[in-house]
């Protein structure tokens, strides 16, 4: 199911790349063919009772292979925080990904995460554990004229409900079906 998911997303990046819509070219969308892009997104949450905290820093490096074809890997680290049970949770991973440009700023992006995750309890540390979440979904850019963009992401979770008790080698993921991200790339 991974597999195909990830084919079929990947085929249908390069449908998107091959048929160059002319709005990519426009003067709104810079060309940014052959460059590196920095960046990332940076995550905070608190309950109203001040209670949960979740903490998300999450630095991203890409190629521009093609002027709508991207690659690249972010890192990650995430901590939540329970502070009425003395719980955290840290997680620590990366995520290779690929998207494609496919229309003025909108576009189609594919992830796979992998990360570690443990938590501590009262002053003892649990024993690890590994996720691997595949992200697929589509965004906007807002470019400037400098080349700089601030994106908005919205991403589904293939991962989610995989995680069945009986089955060895199950999927388990430590996010929602949906994930909402905004960052700001260079």
């Amino acid at each position: 199911m991974k597999r195909f998911a990830i084919i079929a997303a990947m085929a249908l990046m390069m449908l998107g790349f091959c048929g160059k819509a002319s709005a990519q070219f426009s003067s709104d969308v810079p060309d940014l063919k052959g460059k590196m892009i920095y960046g990332g997104n940076f995550g905070f949450g608190i309950s109203g009772s001040g209670y949960y905290l979740n903490l998300s820093i999450a630095p991203q490096v890409g190629y521009r292979v093609f002027n709508p074809w991207e690659i690249g890997v972010r890192g990650i680290y995430n901590l939540q925080c329970y502070f009425d049970r003395y719980e955290f949770y840290h997680y620590f991973g990366v995520a290779p990904y690929t998207n494609v440009q496919f229309f003025r700023g909108l576009f189609i992006h594919v992830e796979d995460e992998v990360t570690y995750g443990f938590s501590s309890w009262n002053h003892q540390t649990s024993q690890g554990k590994w996720f691997n979440t595949v992200f697929v979904g589509g965004g906007y850019r807002q470019y400037s004229y400098s080349g700089s963009f601030v994106y908005f992401m919205v991403l589904y979770n293939l991962s989610w409900g995989l995680n069945l008790p009986n089955l060895p080698g199950a999927w388990e993921t430590p996010y929602a079906p949906f994930v909402i991200r905004v960052g700001y790339c260079f």
